[in-house]
């Protein structure tokens, strides 16, 4: 460049180009005088390694029954009270049977009518096949008598189906417990008014003994799941807040997935005599479906997730890293189990959120020639 041509450079930009001069001498200064980052690295793994899925829950009871009455009538006794365990078959409510045993008596009464008619229409019967057979009477008379004892033999059945009625009606005034369970909240007293068709239970008994827990797991999990119950080593695992885990087994699998959460829903049935669990109650799950030979696994802290998808910086022999896209295919015990690696590799495990491919690291506690040559690069660079 000419002395002329300098001299039409504006000031300024001779200024501009001085500074991005500087700057870029500064720069590569601060590169050569960065330290290397200080890593926790981990060999990447291949184990068998047992197939556990872990899952939130909650506890429903295996049986709920609302207690509700078969007609309209006062509550005349209480057999029990709320929060009892009650059996099978025991009595819970006595409802005024007064009209109920009045129309059983008239039905009684009417059965008692037809039944004489009937006798009286078979003996008349009788006398007319004999009168017909000395040529006293006709057949057509005969006939006759025939018909009104059939009459009154249908509504024999009648009345009988009547009093069979109104036995069922009185029974109603009896309400029993049709299962073993816990019964709950009672709004009712005596003397209150039991509705038929009242929007309110009069009791719920809820079976405790034994409970279902219901949880979700992933769509993908499902073909392992399945896999493994027919082959008899699928077993569920529950547990409460600080409590004692409880085995328990596999009884339900949806027949579909929920397309809104990619999940499917599952139940497993627990026993319950020590009423560890409770309707309503959230549950820690985790299912065991059998084993995943030759896994790759290394921890779960070591993935590290990007725009691209996940991945982890790989160590190499110069002590610098490079990314490597993995598939995580699940987390188990803080493992986590992945595809994309062969086994072997050095790989980050703490301290890479802020490296770039390329970023030359030492590891935590190295001494040596990179740990004193950074440590003098550091004071230089103040």
């Amino acid at each position: 460049m000419t002395k002329q041509t300098l001299a039409l450079i504006p000031a300024s930009l001779m200024l501009a180009f001085s500074l991005t001069a500087c700057q870029k001498s500064d720069g590569a200064a601060d590169r050569k005088a960065r330290p290397p980052a200080t890593v926790s690295t981990v060999i990447v793994e291949r184990r068998d390694l047992p197939v556990v899925l872990a899952a939130e829950g909650h506890v429903t009871a295996a049986n709920t029954v609302e207690i509700r009455p078969q007609l309209t009538s006062a509550i005349r006794s209480i057999h029990f009270r709320e929060g009892d365990l009650v059996s099978a078959g025991q009595l819970l409510f006595t409802l005024d049977a007064a009209d109920e045993e009045a129309a059983l008596a008239r039905a009684q009464a009417q059965l008692k009518q037809v039944e004489a008619q009937l006798r009286e229409a078979e003996r008349n019967l009788a006398r007319s096949k004999e009168l017909a057979t000395a040529r006293f009477l006709s057949d057509s008379a005969v006939d006759t008598a025939a018909s009104k004892a059939d009459t009154l033999r249908a509504q024999l059945a009648a009345a009988r189906a009547d009093v069979d009625a109104a036995r069922v009606q009185l029974g109603f005034t009896r309400i029993t417990s049709p299962i073993s369970g816990k019964a709950g909240r009672v709004d009712v007293h005596t003397g209150s008014l039991a509705q038929q068709n009242a929007a309110t239970a009069l009791v719920t008994i809820s079976q405790l003994d034994p409970v279902l827990v219901e949880f979700s797991l992933p769509e993908r999990e499902l073909a392992t799941v399945m896999q493994a119950r027919k082959e008899g080593k699928v077993g569920v695992t529950a547990s409460t807040a600080g409590g004692v885990p409880s085995q328990g087994e596999l009884s339900f699998i949806d027949n579909s997935v929920d397309p809104a959460t990619g999940t499917i829903r599952l139940k497993a049935r627990f026993a319950n005599a020590e009423q560890a669990f409770w309707p309503g109650q959230f549950v820690r799950v985790s299912v065991s479906a059998g084993l995943t030979p030759n896994a790759v696994v290394l921890p779960a802290e070591a993935v590290q997730t990007g725009p691209d998808g996940r991945f982890v910086y790989l160590v190499g022999a110069d002590k610098t890293v490079s990314a490597k896209p993995v598939t995580l295919l699940r987390l188990q015990d803080r493992l986590a189990v992945i595809e994309g690696l062969a086994g072997g590799e050095k790989v980050v495990r703490d301290g890479g959120q802020n490296l770039r491919p390329g970023a030359e690291v030492q590891e935590a506690g190295a001494t040596g020639k990179n740990a004193s040559g950074a440590s003098q690069s550091a004071r230089a660079a103040r």
